[in-house]
């Protein structure tokens, strides 16, 4: 079990930055980036995603938000979660395909 290869973090600076930048300009202008850096590193290394990043798609009408180690992970996840939320609503899926505009 300690011979598996252990997977590799995400860096700190990062994941702090992806996650500062969502942040609305109304909480980056009333927290300090040092609070918010030391209130972000507590929650980073005690979270469950610290080896995966943050992916935001936009598909048709729909915003969709996955965690993944790299891009061609979160294209796939985000395609399976599209096809999960379009049948829930009966919505046909698209015979091209869904085409995922990732948001910055």
């Amino acid at each position: 079990m300690l011979d598996r290869p252990q997977p590799k973090a995400v860096a700190f600076d990062v994941a702090f930055n992806d996650w500062w930048r969502s942040q609305p300009g109304s909480f980056r202008d009333s927290v300090s980036p040092s609070a918010a850096r030391a209130c972000f590193r507590a929650g980073y290394s005690a979270g469950q995603h610290a080896t995966e990043r943050r992916f935001v798609f936009r598909a048709g009408r729909m915003r969709i938000t996955v965690w993944a180690t790299g891009p061609t992970a979160a294209k796939a996840k985000a395609e399976m979660e599209a096809d999960f939320r379009a049948a829930k609503k009966g919505w046909p899926k698209p015979k091209a395909g869904w085409q995922l505009l990732e948001i910055k």
